[in-house]
């Protein structure tokens, strides 16, 4: 009599996920044309896990307003939700469930720092710190930048205008202008503030009470996500290191992504979140993780907000005695989402795509 499976059988290796580690992708989230909405099915970043299937981030594939924050460590979910019991009958048996609660925090370390990570991780707004030569003290993001140059007429293309640099994102800036600029620097590119609109801000949706900022031209570009750095100067064209996150907001469902007619561009030389304030962000986040044979397990969050900042995590480098890699850590909560399918309130998808060629296993 041969053995039984539980005595004899290997794990099935067609039915292992192993990976790298999970990458993170961030959309903004459309706060100013979601606030006026009745269900939160309308701001996130939609992913249509049919139509588009697995999270392809090879550069000519990664979907529109996407954004890649790299590898994350230590990713971590922790569902909320909670299942209520009803107990009737004189001995108090349970005879029926009813979910009480929805929720999931999310946690994770970004292993890179960049702009747009230092935003998520801390929740609130990030200031572009401007190039200036003003010699001013009044605080400590007061200052004017120097003199703001208009954007050209053929504005941002994302990829193919520039001979010698195919596939790579381009800025073009007024005529003559070019040679303000030079490779290396960062800049930021937006309109100029009017200093009497109040709400939500430019396309990056700044929060600004009434009469509270009256005397900054530069106030969209200093919280302005349209920032990149430039990788090469070509007569009047900017060739940019990576494409613009997008701003996000808007009055319609079409979320702006790229600079607007009339947009400036400064040069900028780093950047800085305040701690405090009134301006919490939100989000829509992917996180990926492929496996060796080609599986993919994606985790998709319509909607997210910062629960808190960890602030910078100190932990050895590898194969070094006396260095350590300093990491944002970040945490979060799953805000609800109102699925159009059916109208049901959920916080989160998990989804799995098999490689080719695999009969699922029940």
């Amino acid at each position: 009599m041969s053995l039984p499976k539980s005595l004899t059988q290997p794990l099935r290796q067609g039915q292992l996920t192993v990976g790298a580690g999970w990458r993170a992708y961030f959309a903004p989230f459309n706060a100013q044309f979601a606030v006026s909405q009745t269900s939160s099915a309308v701001g996130p970043k939609i992913y249509d896990l049919a139509v588009l299937g697995k999270f392809i981030d090879t550069p000519a594939l990664l979907p529109a307003g996407w954004s890649d924050l790299g590898y994350v460590k230590n990713f971590k979910f922790t569902p909320g939700d909670k299942i209520g019991s009803v107990a009737t009958g004189y001995r108090g048996a349970i005879r029926a469930k009813y979910r009480a609660e929805i929720g999931e925090k999310m946690s994770f370390t970004f292993g890179e720092m960049t702009r747009l990570a230092l935003s998520i991780a801390t929740g609130t707004q990030v200031f572009n710190i401007l190039a200036t030569t003003a010699a001013a003290t009044a605080g400590p993001l007061s200052a004017s930048g120097t003199a703001a140059v208009p954007m050209g007429t053929s504005g941002y293309i994302e990829s193919g205008a520039v001979a010698g640099h195919v596939g790579e994102p381009v800025l073009f800036v007024a005529a003559g202008s070019g040679a303000s600029f030079t490779a290396g620097q960062m800049i930021v590119v937006d309109q100029d503030y009017d200093n009497t609109s109040f709400g939500y801000i430019g396309d990056s949706g700044a929060n600004v009470f009434q009469g509270a900022v009256t005397n900054d031209v530069d106030f969209i570009r200093k919280t302005s996500d349209y920032v990149a750095g430039i990788a090469a100067v070509v007569g009047d064209a900017l060739v940019l290191t990576n494409k613009f996150t997008g701003g996000g907001n808007s009055l319609s469902a079409s979320a702006t992504t790229s600079p607007q007619p009339g947009a400036k561009v400064q040069v900028m030389q780093g950047y800085a979140s305040r701690s405090g304030g009134t301006f919490i962000r939100e989000w829509s986040a992917i996180f990926v993780l492929d496996t060796i044979d080609t599986s993919q397990i994606l985790r998709y969050y319509p909607r997210v907000s910062p629960d808190t900042f960890g602030g910078l995590t100190a932990t050895n480098l590898q194969n070094a005695t006396a260095l350590q890699t300093y990491d944002l850590d970040a945490s979060f909560d799953a805000l609800a989402f109102d699925d159009p399918l059916d109208g049901e309130t959920v916080s989160s998808y998990m989804t799995y795509f098999p490689h080719s060629g695999t009969s699922p296993v029940y």
